[in-house]
């Protein structure tokens, strides 16, 4: 179920659920807009497995606003994450570099640059523990490609049902334990800062949250 958190003339913003696809896919999946039944352009994107807080814009003039306040940092965007690997510190910054494998689909993370990576940073602490599992508070400080799932991976702490970066097994409805929580952001005409949050997936609570 979609539902609709705000929407005038310039943009709409939506809570999309895991399993719906926020863009076009190799696999011509359904799509948010598909479902939303309107001319709609996306600001940014969501993994089809992940949920939470999306943007869209409804003109070309306000997407192109948008655009360049994600590009210059200006959008807080913050997740939620459950892992059962124990993170390293309570909190950190992960400062990595990353190359998208086009082919696979799929990130690879390096420790130091190299050659054609870009650099992916996000912040992370510890918010909560259940007797098997850790729930996380992340700010996406860079908006690279799988870059929470590849990222959290690569220090050994794999996101709850997502095989593709090594947790060992799905979650009973086949989401990534991976949302999109809290969205704040200039409105691109009035200028007004909107905020917007979200209650946790009622699955989690099964894990302990």
């Amino acid at each position: 179920m979609i539902t609709t958190l705000f929407e005038d003339d310039d943009i709409i913003v939506v809570n999309k659920p895991a399993g719906l696809a926020s863009q076009n896919t190799a696999n011509n999946d359904e799509t948010l807009i598909d479902v939303l039944g309107k001319d709609l352009l996306p600001v940014h994107r969501l993994d089809q497995r992940v949920s939470g807080i999306i943007l869209l814009a409804k003109n070309k003039e306000s997407l192109s606003m948008l655009q360049d306040d994600f590009k210059n940092r200006n959008i807080k965007k913050f997740y939620r994450a459950v892992i059962a690997n124990p993170t390293p510190q309570q909190q950190d910054t992960l400062t990595h570099w990353l190359i998208k494998d086009s082919k696979q689909s799929k990130a690879k993370v390096y420790a130091k640059e190299i050659a054609h990576s870009k650099q992916c940073v996000l912040a992370y602490k510890l918010i909560q523990s259940s007797l098997k599992y850790h729930l996380l508070e992340i700010e996406l400080l860079t908006g690279r490609f799988h870059q929470i799932r590849a990222q959290l991976s690569f220090i050994g702490c794999p996101i709850v049902g997502d095989v593709k970066y090594g947790f060992k097994r799905s979650s009973p409805d086949g989401s990534i334990f991976l949302q999109s929580f809290h969205l704040e952001f200039s409105h691109p005409k009035s200028k007004e800062i909107l905020s917007f949050n979200i209650d946790m997936p009622e699955l989690w609570k099964k894990y302990g949250f």
